[in-house]
């Protein structure tokens, strides 16, 4: 059975708000382990599923309309995108609290049951709370067991299907047995875990 991932979600969140309001804007033309996104894209991108899944999620439903994600600028003080974080997770936290990992979502289309979604968003926001850190030199270090639950959930879900040049992954990255749970979550995503800037 699916484990519930709110706990683990809500943690990261409070860690990846504490991430990006240390980026500065002098970091944002860094390239990132998205070989598409410098920082200042990746941040963008990061900020604006933020509040799109937040709202998707939150119980009872915002009356605030989910943001152009493909158009969304994040802002370029730390300060305030830090916050757009923090508010998408009291978002988050409100749904969690209402019981909506028991409930179906529509996320992208047909619902699905919202554990499955929670579980999707936390390993959306630690392989890229990873991707930020690694571009910025910042640290990063969501708790072990959100990695863990991660790494146990993505195999179900990210299947060859979606791999691949033109695709939203590419292949699984080879990391040693003795590597982190966040490691081997990056590079099952088709990401070096080690990635250094050249």
């Amino acid at each position: 059975m699916t484990q519930n991932p709110g706990p683990h979600l809500l943690a990261v969140l409070d860690q990846l708000a504490d991430l990006v309001g240390q980026i500065q804007p002098s970091q944002f033309a860094r390239p990132t382990p998205c070989s598409e996104f410098d920082v200042a894209l990746l941040r963008s991108h990061t900020l604006a599923w933020a509040q799109f899944f937040a709202g998707v999620f939150e119980r009872p439903a915002s009356s605030v309309p989910a943001p152009d994600v493909d158009g969304y600028e994040a802002p370029a003080d730390p300060a305030e995108a830090a916050e757009v974080i923090r508010d998408a997770r009291r978002r988050f936290a409100s749904g969690i609290e209402a019981g909506v990992a028991d409930e179906p979502v529509a996320m992208f289309g047909d619902p699905m049951p919202g554990v499955i979604g929670l579980n999707m968003c936390l390993s959306e926001y630690l392989v890229h709370g990873h991707d930020l850190a690694r571009a910025t030199g910042l640290p990063w270090h969501p708790p072990a067991e959100a990695a863990a639950a991660a790494l146990a959930f993505m195999p179900n879900m990210l299947t060859d299907d979606f791999r691949g040049p033109s695709k939203s992954f590419g292949y699984a990255v080879p990391v040693p047995d003795s590597a982190a749970d966040l490691e081997k979550l990056v590079a099952f995503t088709g990401r070096d875990p080690y990635w250094k800037a050249d």
